[in-house]
Parts: C-alpha cells; sequence; structure tokens
C-alpha cells in the first residue's frame, strides 16, 4: 500500500449553493457544533454544588482565567479578552488533537483543521480585529490612532507606519506557526504510521499531543499580550 499523496491545500468534498467544502472545514463545522451542544449541556442546569461533568468545565476555566490574569496583571483587561482566548485556546487544542484521530490523513474526508491555512489565518484575522476592537474601547478612536498615524514629525510618522506593519506580521506569524506545526506534525504521523503501524508511531502521538497543547496555549497566549500592548496608551 501506498502513502497517500500529501497536500498543502485541502481537498473539496462537495459544494453547497457554490460555496466549496472541504476536508478540514466539513470538520472544524463538525467540531464547532459539538462544542456548542457540550458547553450548553456543561452549564445549562448550573447547580450550587456541582457535579463532575460541571466541575471539570468550572476548574478548566478557572485555570486559564488566573492564567490570563498572570499576563494581564489586571483583572478588568482580563474579563475582556478572557472570552475570546479561552474559546480559541480550547477549539485550537481539540483541533489539534483531531491529527491523532485514526484514519486522519489516510481518508480523503478526514483533515485537522489547524493543517488548513486557511483556518488559521481565518482564525488570526478574527482574533487581531478583536483585538483592535477591544484597544478602541479601552483608548478611544482618537487616541487608539495615533499609534499608527502621527503627523507631528517625520520620525513619529515612521515609527506609526512601522507600528501598522508589525500588526500584519503578527497576524500572519499566528497563522503561519500554527499551521507550519501542525501540517508536520500530520505528515510525520502518517508516514510513521504507514512504514510501522503499532507500537512505533506511539511515541510520536504522545509528542503531538504535547505540542498541540503547546501551540493551542502559544496562540492564545498572544492573543491575549498583543491585547495588553494594543491597549496601552502610546507615548507622547
Amino acid at each position: 500500500m501506498q502513502i497517500p499523496a500529501i497536500l498543502i491545500a485541502p481537498e473539496e468534498l462537495f459544494e453547497v449553493f457554490g460555496f466549496p467544502v472541504t476536508n478540514s472545514f466539513l470538520l472544524t463545522l463538525v467540531l464547532s457544533i459539538c462544542l456548542i451542544v457540550l458547553f450548553f449541556f456543561a452549564f445549562r442546569k448550573r447547580k450550587i454544588v456541582p457535579d463532575s461533568f460541571q466541575n471539570f468545565f468550572e476548574w478548566a476555566l478557572e485555570s486559564l482565567l488566573s492564567y490570563v490574569d498572570g499576563i494581564t496583571g489586571d483583572r478588568e483587561k482580563t474579563l475582556k479578552i478572557f472570552p475570546l482566548s479561552a474559546i480559541v485556546f480550547i477549539f485550537i487544542l481539540l483541533a489539534n488533537l483531531l491529527e491523532i484521530f485514526p484514519g486522519l490523513g489516510i481518508f480523503k474526508f478526514l483533515r485537522s483543521p489547524s493543517s488548513d491555512l486557511n483556518f488559521t489565518l481565518t482564525l488570526a484575522i478574527f482574533s487581531m480585529v478583536f483585538v483592535h476592537i477591544l484597544a478602541i474601547k479601552d483608548l478611544g478612536f482618537s487616541t487608539y490612532i495615533k499609534k499608527y498615524i502621527n503627523l507631528k514629525n517625520p520620525i513619529l510618522f515612521f515609527v506609526g507606519f512601522l507600528e501598522g506593519l508589525a500588526e500584519i506580521t503578527r497576524t500572519f506569524s499566528l497563522a503561519i506557526r500554527l499551521f507550519g506545526n501542525l501540517l508536520a506534525g500530520e505528515i510525520l504521523l502518517m508516514v510513521v504510521s504507514f512504514m510501522i503501524a503499532y507500537l512505533f508511531p506511539l511515541p510520536f502521538l504522545g509528542l503531538e499531543i504535547f505540542v498541540g497543547f503547546i501551540q493551542a496555549l502559544i496562540f492564545s497566549s498572544l492573543i491575549v499580550i498583543f491585547y495588553v500592548v494594543t491597549s496601552e496608551k502610546p507615548e507622547e
């Protein structure tokens, strides 16, 4: 049996009203629905004395909240950015863990969302837009825009230009880092599984679980850091 063709671009499965549905988009949709259902049942009937299911979710979210608090150093800022950083962390982590799902990369209809640049770039753009919207609310538009457009002198104008360029670079960096690491991991698991299909891939599966967790943590942490930096008042 030959190793399946390794493709960077996702494969189109079918079309819905002219919109192409790819294998990675299909898993993204399934994962989104599963998350909505999971959180709905976890917090549908919250109890003063939580059961094990509710207790696990509360522990996970409280741990994430404390972690974000440690980055921002400001509970008010934490509460603003936490909803985005928490859901991004959970979503990316689960998307990354799909890599170890049996048959992923072998069957055409299965591909991890994180190994699709369209997914990671969309997530990065949405996150950065959200960060800048929060920064505008915190600073006010006139103060916010001075970070990027300052006509007082040529030096400040050039510094503002570099700041704007840095925001674009950060967005692409977020997307490409996640995409590159997960695509490489998916290819590695596919090749190793075909070469030696039993016990040998197990260490690589463990490594991919660790990498998937770290990449989700890095992505969500950088969003928080970018928000803290972007919401700081520009120096005169």
